[in-house]
């Protein structure tokens, strides 16, 4: 199974193009009818764990307020000056190295993917 990426309403809709064009099951938060803009993380984090999908985001509060047990698993990229074009270089690279499974828990996001 193909690893399914949800990005966070701080992540530019331009991943989710980019990602779309490159082959990838991608999600964006704005555009879920279950969730939204201005949805609180809870929900994001449940629906992440009940569909197995790996959450991206630009947020802390996956990393500081929520155990990797509230959801399947989440990129975290710091690093929030990095442009679309590289946030979806860095996904398709991670995907296409690694299994689903190597997404659950936490990952970090950065530069050193390209």
């Amino acid at each position: 199974m193909a690893v399914t990426f949800l990005l966070d309403e701080n992540i530019e809709h331009e991943v989710l193009h980019r990602l779309e064009k490159l082959g990838h099951d991608v999600e964006h938060v704005e555009f879920h009818p279950e969730l939204g803009k201005g949805t609180n993380d809870t929900p994001i984090a449940e629906c992440s764990r009940k569909k197995q999908w790996v959450i991206v985001t630009y947020d802390p509060d996956f990393v500081n307020d929520h155990a990797t047990t509230d959801y399947f698993g989440t990129v975290f990229f710091q690093d929030a000056d990095l442009s679309a074009k590289q946030v979806s270089e860095i996904l398709h690279t991670m995907a296409t190295q690694y299994p689903e499974s190597a997404f659950e828990g936490l990952e970090f996001g950065s530069t050193n993917w390209l």
